[in-house]
């Protein structure tokens, strides 16, 4: 087992254990140890207790260094230091011992360390940095507090802070008065970046710093009550609404160079924060820990990430590349509501937890995704399946991804790809977490500005992080505007989502571009039909992008009468060609003819466990008009109901509903239409099924609205209606029965003068 993943190591004294805070900003004068300070930014009043002795392990990427003009040398390092377990830096990075007597002091509460205080801490060796730029002497390492207080600034012998932590993990041993501040990503200073030559390098990461401290063990204040009546559950006590929210990205970074598969190409990295938003505590135990204790056997979160890239006017939007998955491996409960849970494997109510660009690159916790399934996540391992860490299915760890490096399970993105002038550039991520309630805050994106100054890729990020998927920065769904769409769909066994713009070429030419992502379907999707009348018309420059530099798997377009067809091979290939839960891909085409909306077919790659979930996924979407009734120009209303079957009787299985759209006057339908665009909706439904509509009776059922039993599902679709302007409706319930339905009309086409 490698050290980053061992379970935590239990002491005989209580353990307060809690992660960085960034909104934390003690700027409080010099108290002694022992003494109370004012609340921190949390509520909780801390106490100050000097630091006795300290070890601090530096582990500098020397490959960036390197490409930077930069060689590392070590001098008076301490030899037999073990870093604590969940540490990931380098078993060979070199560690450095305090000297003398310190006057740093850590800032401790009722819920653990908050950050430091006082002046600075000097070591008996240290690095020096010598090349091109210059050189740095920091032979007598010297730390100081930075801001926030839970940073520290590497000092260089004349005064200059060079470096600075953060993103720090820690774990605080109150009654040994044991400080463990691990895994911090050691960043770039402005300092060192204008002597390096570019002020783009300021916020590189290039390193990871550990910090083992012995501090004199002094009173805690009395953290406080909490609110009557909101009181949180106890460590051991599972119930309420889970619901995790990532809250930032705040630093996107590097993680190596290398050509791959032909394609120069650059290992991209984001850190993400969280915080515990619901009303249970959510379970966060290492890999290969809790085995056979229920309810949450072995499980912990999951990290994924990608990055896209919004081209040409912003008419595009492609994928340059996605990570593998992350195992999370400790929860740090920092700034947690009072009497939260803050036990090391419990994310506790308002419990808020980080994971460094760093932590993120470690190889030990990076491991396929096809062993988690993303819409209940839940990792498939032991009991005699064989995973990626345990080859053999025996419920321990016999692999700590040795041999593996940056590239193995790295976002790889092509350095060519992130030169292009003009493009807008996001990297999303997304925590997978058992039985969250809303994914969609669980990830989120940073716009950033790929630049390479020198031999190095930085990544300044653009703007406030934003909640949701990128896919959202390029076309807004709330207000998509002329000519774009993105919807979404709640399958009942994950989420999709479809996006389209539309772009005008020529007087006779338009661009139709879509971006399709799946969010958390486990089934994956195989298939894209995007319907429309193709005869005597032009379809030309159909293109496909996956990101990942592999032809092999790409889906190829068919073009045929009723419309244009992606789809994968029609052999297995390597990578697969299929797309999975958190990835995205984007085609285009373009046509002679100009928009209208449509309803596109999403074919899933495996066959779901009811009668409604064997077929494709409809969603709406545009394409060329010719998609509509020949000859037939589209109108809009404001969004107008049809029917609601609530207030009288649901419709029964297999029962047909006939609705004379024409005759519900208020919705402004006219007797001539030939077709309508409508929302459908069923509601609280016996059992699962599907609901059909149709004009004329079809050969074989398709399904409009997939749904299970008693929730709600929606759909939009274009109806075609008969010549005396009717609408019928079935649902086909797998077990019998009967659900309500209602439906909203919001265009309808009529025949072009």
């Amino acid at each position: 087992m490698s050290k980053a993943e061992m379970s935590q190591r239990r002491s005989r004294w209580p353990i307060l254990r809690i992660g960085l805070l960034f909104t934390l900003a003690l700027g409080v004068p010099p108290w002694q140890a022992g003494a109370q300070a004012p609340p921190s930014g949390n509520g909780y009043a801390t106490a100050s207790w000097d630091v006795l002795d300290a070890v601090t392990t530096v582990d500098l990427d020397t490959t960036t260094l390197r490409r930077l003009g930069l060689t590392t040398f070590v001098e008076g390092l301490v030899t037999g230091h073990t870093a604590q377990p969940l540490s990931v830096v380098s078993p060979e990075a070199p560690s450095f011992q305090a000297a003398g007597t310190t006057s740093l002091r850590a800032a401790i509460g009722a819920d653990g360390f908050h950050g430091f205080e006082g002046g600075p801490i000097r070591h008996r060796g240290g690095l020096a940095l010598r090349g091109a730029p210059g050189d740095f002497d920091l032979s007598h390492l010297e730390l100081r507090v930075g801001r926030p207080s839970s940073t520290l600034e590497l000092v260089d012998a004349a005064g200059v802070a060079l470096l600075t932590t953060a993103d720090a993990q820690w774990i605080f041993e109150a009654g040994r008065g044991q400080l463990h501040y691990l895994n911090a990503d050691v960043r770039v200073l402005p300092a060192l970046a204008q002597r390096l030559g570019d002020e783009r390098y300021t916020g590189m990461t290039v390193g990871i710093l550990d910090l083992d401290a012995t501090l004199r063990v002094g009173p805690v204040p009395d953290g406080p009550l909490p609110p009557v009546g909101a009181v949180p559950p106890p460590c051991g006590d599972w119930s309420g609404t889970v619901d995790v929210s990532l809250t930032n990205m705040s630093s996107i970074g590097q993680a190596g160079i290398a050509t791959v598969n032909g394609r120069s190409v650059v290992v991209v990295l984001p850190s993400a924060d969280l915080k515990n938003v619901g009303t249970a505590n959510v379970p966060w135990y290492s890999k290969f820990t809790n085995l056979g204790v229920p309810p949450w056997n072995d499980q912990h979160p999951f990290l994924v990430w990608q990055m896209v890239r919004s081209s040409n006017g912003g008419s595009i939007l492609e994928p340059l590349g996605r990570s593998d998955l992350k195992h999370a491996f400790l929860t740090l409960n920092n700034g947690c509501d009072a009497g939260a849970c803050t036990d090391s494997h419990v994310l506790g109510l308002g419990c808020t937890d980080v994971y460094s660009t760093g932590t993120n690159n470690s190889v030990g916790s990076l491991a396929p995704r096809a062993e988690v399934t993303a819409s209940t996540g839940i990792w498939a391992h032991c009991g005699g399946i064989v995973s990626h860490f345990d080859q053999n299915g025996d419920c321990v760890q016999d692999f700590s991804g040795s041999g593996e490096n940056a590239f193995t399970h790295g976002l790889k993105a092509a350095e060519s790809d992130l030169m292009v002038a003009g493009s807008s550039y996001y990297v999303e991520a997304f925590y997978i977490i058992r039985n969250d309630v809303n994914i969609f805050n669980s990830m989120g994106y940073r716009q950033v500005a790929p630049a390479k100054p020198g031999s190095v890729w930085t990544f300044p990020t653009v703007g406030a992080y934003t909640q949701g998927p990128a896919i959202n920065a390029w076309v807004n769904p709330t207000t998509p505007g002329p000519g774009a769409d993105n919807r979404t769909l709640d399958t009942g066994e994950g989420h999709v989502q479809l996006a389209v713009k539309v772009t005008q070429l020529s007087a006779t030419r338009w661009r139709y571009a879509y971006a399709l992502q799946n969010h958390d379907f486990d089934r994956r999707i195989k298939s894209i039909h995007v319907p429309f009348n193709t005869i005597g018309h032009v379809i030309e420059n159909a293109t496909y992008a996956d990101g990942d530099g592999f032809a092999a798997n790409d889906w190829t377009p068919t073009v045929d009468v009723t419309g244009i067809t992606f789809a994968v091979p029609d052999t297995a290939v390597t990578p697969p060609a299929e797309l999975d839960y958190a990835s995205l891909v984007s085609f285009r085409f373009d046509s002679d003819v100009s928009s209208g909306p449509a309803q596109a077919s999403l074919g899933p790659v495996e066959a779901g466990s009811s009668v409604s979930s064997l077929l494709e996924l409809r969603m709406q979407t545009l394409a060329p008009a010719a998609g509509a009734p020949s000859g037939a120009d589209f109108y809009t209303v404001s969004p107008c109901r049809l029917l609601d079957t609530r207030p009288s009787s649901a419709i029964a299985s297999g029962t047909v509903r006939v609705l004379d759209v024409p005759a519900v006057s208020a919705c402004g339908v006219p007797a001539n239409a030939t077709a309508v665009a409508i929302n459908v909706t069923a509601v609280g439904a016996a059992g699962v099924g599907f609901l059909t509509v149709f004009s004329a009776e079809p050969s074989t059922p398709v399904s409009t609205v997939n749904f299970d039993l008693g929730m709600a599902r929606a759909n939009n679709t274009i109806a075609m209606v008969s010549l005396g302007g009717k609408l019928k409706i079935r649902p086909f319930l797998n077990a019998g029965g009967s659900t309500h339905v209602v439906v909203d009309v919001v265009g309808y086409f009529v025949p072009s003068p």
